[in-house]
């Protein structure tokens, strides 16, 4: 099967804030995730130019690292879903109130060669690794009652008598990290300012990207890396 066929995904990495249509969260990133494990490995080094292809790597920062709001890591990117327990026509569910995705550019190191990964606009299967809780007489912490002010709207502040819980996942350096896109080979602009002479041919770099018919995906669950 080629790779394109393997897109079937209706989920964008995007920035939102607000009241969605609640649903259960452990599904969350779970077709990015079963899409990447459908594909095989290929080393870096092997990856043609424009050539669709999954690459697993060891990720490293380039620049100084994003900070996560609500455990204050180091990251390239995280993603943050605040759910209260609300109920709604006669039902009480989990809803949820705050989806933040916020990445930047990071690279994947794999022995063979490195590659630059620009999560804008991926889809993203991410591992949730902080999973915290506040009610009536368990306040939040410092940090979740600073984003949750970070995120009010129009003056009106969250309900925090609701439970209320806190998903935090992030992609971070020294971790495996698995991507999917089209290899692009581009000038090396650390290269280009080391090469010796006026005709000398500047040194290329690797970039994963993606594309409307084969989007960037991007997953650190360990189905996902072999």
């Amino acid at each position: 099967m080629d790779v394109t066929q393997i897109y079937g995904i209706g989920f964008a990495m995007v920035i939102t804030v607000g009241v969605l249509v609640a649903r259960p969260y452990f599904a969350k990133g779970a077709r990015e995730k079963r899409t990447l494990a459908k594909v095989p490995n290929s080393e870096l080094a092997n990856v043609s130019e424009h050539e669709a292809a999954k690459v697993v790597g060891m990720l490293a920062y380039i620049g100084e690292p994003l900070i996560s709001p609500l455990t204050g890591r180091s990251c390239a990117y995280f993603d943050i879903r605040v759910e209260q327990y609300v109920s709604f026509n006669g039902q009480t569910d989990w809803t949820t109130i705050i989806h933040e995705s916020k990445g930047q550019n990071f690279i994947l190191e794999d022995g063979t060669d490195h590659v630059i990964v620009d999560p804008t606009g991926a889809k993203v299967g991410i591992t949730v690794d902080s999973h915290t809780e506040s009610k009536t007489f368990d306040d939040p912490t410092d940090r979740e009652r600073s984003y949750l002010a970070s995120q009010e709207k129009d003056g009106e502040s969250w309900n925090l008598d609701k439970t209320t819980r806190y998903r935090e996942g992030i992609l971070e350096a020294g971790e495996l990290v698995a991507v999917l896109g089209r290899g692009v080979r581009e000038p090396d602009p650390e290269g280009v300012a080391k090469a010796d002479g006026f005709r000398a041919t500047p040194p290329m770099r690797l970039r994963m990207r993606g594309s409307q018919n084969v989007p960037l995906v991007i997953s650190d669950d360990a189905a996902t890396l072999n």
